[in-house]
């Protein structure tokens, strides 16, 4: 990863840094070039002004033997070659060799526009020294009369020498500036690819089942929300691990559950028969015992095969759920007229108090029908002679709550959770006495569920339970 991200992102940076310190390091000669050529230009006309303005009076008395040797004192001192010529064109004096031995300048380019404009430049190769020279030409005036030209020459070679040391600062500032955008560009690379790697890692070890690594990164931009992602897919994989995990162990204990609730009514069942065939058949009365604690268990093994075809019907349908229209608190009144005889026999008391006008709902008439029927029994089995059941509807915002609430026997905390599990029992030896199977309230929620509604328990142990149902209206 390091060999190659890292890699891309320098050398991408290395070649935009290189385009960008050439085109400056070429647009910053070329200025620094003119510049230096109009300060030297510049600064050869303002001398050449003075030297006019110093042999202005010569030029006007004539004085040939003066201006001569004042313009070798005068080249002495500024290091340059300075030429004095009269309007004609003809060389007054001249710094490096004698006016008799040079030629009328009237041709010179410097002089003509000097003449004409007051000043002028050129550059050309000199046929006097034998050197590339630079030429800058002022005119001296007296009045309205010219009165000649002052020119200064300087060889291109010294004005070369100064372009290249300005070209080797240039240069050195370019390297300079190279070397440290690539030591930025080289961390700038990593500080973008290390998050990358982090989550690489991080998404191989997830990918290993690794679930609880994250990725620590703090930035706001595109690479922290990448990361923040990464992070939630872990945390989603983690839950989505967890339940799997969590509905394979239910799937375990209910293969089991289902192997020993099917299996110890079998033995039974086998076990009576056996023993009508060994010695009971002669015997009448066994015969009839027998046969009905057979019929019994068969029975058993018809509600548990029922239930559980209940639940995979509520699992694997979505058309599962037949809704119609019905009056919810009218329906709970005939299922819990169904239960006269069995309150009776234990002398409990069973009341039913409504808060609220309309108890209209639309859902399916027989499901919800045993989910009361299954909530109403529990509570009957699981309280106490005497005891007291309390059902209570009341009318919500688009909703129906309906409370079944006994002072029974109550359910441990550390069972309260599990008592919606398929076959979970809290006192699984008191739930086969009273011929629970243990699926009704894996039904109940199923149901409830499937209605889209809401169910909760609250109990507490040897003081009741009480059960909750929320369902909607429509």
């Amino acid at each position: 990863m390091k060999s190659r991200i890292v890699l891309k992102f320098f050398g991408a940076f290395a070649a935009l840094i290189l385009i960008i310190v050439f085109v400056l390091s070429f647009s910053v000669s070329l200025r620094l070039h003119e510049h230096f050529e109009q300060r030297i230009t510049a600064e050869l006309r303002s001398n050449a002004v003075l030297v006019g303005d110093i042999l202005q009076t010569d030029l006007i008395e004539g004085r040939f033997e003066e201006i001569r040797r004042k313009t070798r004192r005068l080249a002495d001192k500024l290091d340059l070659r300075i030429t004095v010529v009269e309007s004609q064109g003809r060389v007054l004096g001249d710094s490096e060799k004698e006016q008799s031995l040079m030629g009328n300048h009237s041709d010179r380019l410097e002089v003509i526009k000097a003449i004409e404009n007051g000043f002028g430049q050129s550059t050309r190769f000199s046929d006097t020294l034998g050197l590339n020279m630079k030429y800058v030409a002022v005119r001296v005036d007296d009045g309205d009369r010219i009165l000649g030209v002052v020119r200064f020459a300087l060889p291109l070679s010294r004005v070369q020498l100064e372009i290249r040391i300005i070209y080797r600062v240039v240069m050195f500032g370019a390297i300079a500036a190279v070397i440290i955008a690539l030591i930025a560009a080289y961390f700038v690379s990593r500080s973008i690819t290390l998050p990358i790697r982090q989550m690489r890692e991080t998404a191989q070890q997830i990918a290993k089942g690794e679930f609880g690594r994250r990725v620590r990164i703090k930035s706001k931009d595109e690479l922290g929300e990448l990361a923040e992602s990464l992070n939630t897919m872990a945390d989603e994989l983690q839950q989505k691990m967890e339940n799997l995990r969590r509905l394979d162990r239910m799937r375990t204990d209910f293969v089991a559950n289902v192997s020993h609730e099917l299996k110890t009514p079998l033995t039974l069942i086998k076990g009576y028969i056996e023993t009508l065939e060994d010695r009971a058949m002669d015997d009448k009365k066994a015969v009839i015992k027998f046969i009905s604690i057979i019929k019994e268990h068969a029975d058993r093994l018809g509600h548990i095969v029922d239930d559980l075809l209940s639940l995979s019907e509520l699992e694997l349908s979505d058309d599962s759920v037949h809704k119609s229209e019905f009056d919810l608190k009218k329906l709970i009144d005939e299922v819990s007229l169904g239960f006269g005889h069995a309150l009776a026999e234990k002398k409990q008391n069973l009341t039913l108090s409504t808060q609220g006008d309309d108890f209209s709902i639309q859902a399916d008439r027989n499901k919800i029908e045993q989910v009361f029927a299954n909530l109403i029994d529990n509570a009957i089995k699981y309280t106490k002679e005497s005891g007291r059941i309390d059902i209570s509807l009341c009318e919500q915002d688009q909703a129906v709550c309906v409370t079944v609430q006994d002072n029974g026997i109550g359910i441990p905390k550390e069972h309260r959770d599990r008592v919606f599990e398929r076959f979970y029992r809290v006192d699984k030896a008191r739930s086969r006495e009273l011929g629970g199977t243990g699926l009704g309230l894996s039904i109940v929620k199923h149901i409830v569920l499937a209605h889209n509604g809401k169910i909760t328990i609250e109990s507490e142990l040897n003081k009741g339970t009480k059960i909750s149902v929320t369902l909607p209206k429509e």
